[in-house]
C-alpha cells in the first residue's frame, strides 16, 4: 500500500485551488503546441481531467491503485497507467510530460529524482517539453514550518488536519484524517514526506540528462520566480 492509497478520499479536500492553476498549464502547452501529454503522479486527476476536457490527448501515470480508482470514477475514459515514475516503460512517446504538485520531491533522494528525469527523457519526442512544478523549500519552510491547517467536506463526515514541519532531510506533512461512519469517527494518521532536494544540483542534473531549461516561473499562475519570495519553482525544460 502506498501513502496515497490511505488519503485517496481526502486528497481533493486539501488541494482545492488547482482550477486556478490549470489555465497557465494550458497556456504553456499551447505555446509550445503540445498535444500528446503524459502526467506523472497524476493523483486523483485534478490536472489530468481538466486538461483532457480542454482537448489535450492526455494520459496519466500513478503508483497508487486507490488514487486511480478515484480518478476513474470522475472520468471513466481517461487512459491511466499504474506505475513508478522512476522506472515506467510505456510503448509510446509524448510531446510533453507534466510533473506537478511537488510530485518529483516525493522521491527519496537526488538519485531517484535523476532516474525519473532520465525515464521522462526517454519517453519524450525530440523537442518535447518536461514541465516541472517544484517547491521552493527555502521560502515554504520559512513561512509555514510548524503550522497546522484543517479541511472538511460539506457534511464534515471527513475532516483532515495537516501539520507541516522540517525534519532531517524532509519537509514533512502529518495527515490526521477523521472519517465518520455509523455514528462513530475513525482516525488515520499518515506521513507524507517531500525530499529537501538541492536546487543547485537539480539545475546541474537537468542539462546532464539532455534537457535545456527554457523558462522559469514562481508558480502555476505564471508569476516570475524570486528565490527569496516564490513558494514554487516551475521549470519548462525542452529535450534537445
Amino acid at each position: 500500500m502506498t501513502v496515497y492509497d490511505s488519503i485517496n478520499d481526502a486528497y481533493d479536500l486539501v488541494y482545492t485551488d488547482v482550477h486556478e492553476k490549470v489555465p497557465f498549464v494550458v497556456d504553456i502547452l499551447q505555446k509550445y503546441q503540445r498535444q500528446e501529454i503524459l502526467e506523472l503522479g497524476c493523483g486523483s486527476g485534478l490536472f489530468t481531467i481538466p486538461l483532457k476536457q480542454q482537448g489535450f490527448n492526455i494520459e496519466g501515470l500513478e503508483i497508487s491503485p486507490e488514487m486511480i480508482k478515484v480518478t476513474q470514477k470522475k472520468e471513466a475514459d481517461l487512459k491511466l497507467h499504474q506505475g513508478d515514475m522512476r522506472s515506467f516503460n510505456l510503448p509510446k512517446s509524448f510531446d510533453a510530460i507534466l510533473i506537478l504538485s511537488s510530485t518529483l520531491t516525493l522521491l527519496q533522494n537526488q538519485q531517484e529524482m535523476n532516474q525519473c528525469l532520465s525515464c521522462s527523457y526517454e519517453h519524450l519526442k525530440t523537442g518535447g517539453i518536461l514541465f516541472l512544478e517544484l517547491p521552493n523549500h527555502r521560502v515554504e519552510i520559512e513561512k509555514s514550518n510548524l503550522t497546522q491547517e484543517t479541511y472538511a467536506n460539506e457534511d464534515s463526515s471527513i475532516v483532515v488536519v495537516t501539520q507541516s514541519l522540517k525534519i532531517e532531510n524532509f519537509w514533512r506533512e502529518y495527515w490526521y484524517i477523521f472519517r465518520q461512519s455509523l455514528g462513530e469517527f475513525q482516525k488515520d494518521e499518515i506521513t507524507c514526506d517531500e525530499f529537501l532536494y538541492s536546487p543547485t544540483l537539480l539545475l546541474e542534473d537537468i542539462p546532464k540528462t539532455g534537457f535545456e531549461i527554457v523558462e522559469t516561473y514562481g508558480d502555476l499562475l505564471g508569476n516570475p520566480f524570486d528565490e527569496n519570495q516564490s513558494w514554487r519553482r516551475v521549470l519548462i525544460c525542452q529535450k534537445t
